[in-house]
């Protein structure tokens, strides 16, 4: 493996990813810190806001994974080249996926920082695993379609079902779980997240040699 090939195209997508999603996020973050009364915070009303409130901007971060090259018209060009396309997605996930992560860093660290108590790496990785989670089917979905819309669209509708049917179906794999003491749910759910990804990838390298046949 070139890894000055490997570094140089990784630092590539990071161009190529938009940032405006991330500012967009931090803004939206940002704004419910300002709002919130930091006096009367409890390690529930933290689990709802990292689970429900901030948990959308996953799908919006990763819904234009795979629709970059179909949005810039410039699709032909990239299938076509010998590198591997699944390696450029791997990048653009790793690097949304840390966006993301710096965005729930943004907000749960300073209120730790000021004294808060609560557990910060359960609060944390539990809400960034249902954003990640909601993420991957955003990204999935716009594959899929081509279609933004759709990849929107869908995992905010699975959000909204799971908000007001309390996990009544899903149960063990309920989106919210931090909020009745389903911490396992998370596990779960990042579990989830990590197999589709991988399965994923290699249905995009598939589909890649097909087009490349012809």
């Amino acid at each position: 493996m070139d890894i000055r090939l490997e570094r140089r195209i990784f630092y590539n997508n990071i161009k190529i990813i938009s940032f405006n999603t991330m500012v967009l996020a931090l803004a939206y973050v940002g704004a419910i810190y300002l709002m919130i009364n930091k006096n009367d915070l409890s390690g529930y009303s933290l689990i709802f806001m990292g689970e429900q409130l901030i948990s959308p901007i996953g799908i919006v971060m990763f819904v234009r994974t795979t629709l970059i090259e179909d949005e810039y018209g410039i699709s032909e060009m990239i299938y076509s080249k010998v590198y591997p396309y699944w390696k450029n997605i791997l990048y653009r996930i790793i690097i949304i996926s840390t966006q993301l992560f710096f965005v729930y860093s943004i907000f749960f660290i300073p209120l730790k920082i000021i004294g808060m108590d609560f557990h910060i790496a359960n609060i944390l990785f539990g809400s960034y695993a249902t954003a990640l989670y909601l993420g991957i089917i955003a990204m999935i979905l716009g594959y899929m379609s081509k279609e933004i819309s759709i990849g929107i669209l869908a995992p905010f509708l699975y959000y909204f079902f799971e908000m007001f049917s309390k996990g009544k179906l899903t149960k063990g794999l309920y989106l919210f779980g931090m909020g009745v003491g389903n911490y396992i749910s998370k596990i779960k759910l990042f579990s989830i997240a990590i197999t589709a990804i991988i399965v994923f990838l290699f249905i995009i390298n598939r589909d890649h040699r097909k087009l490349n046949r012809y």
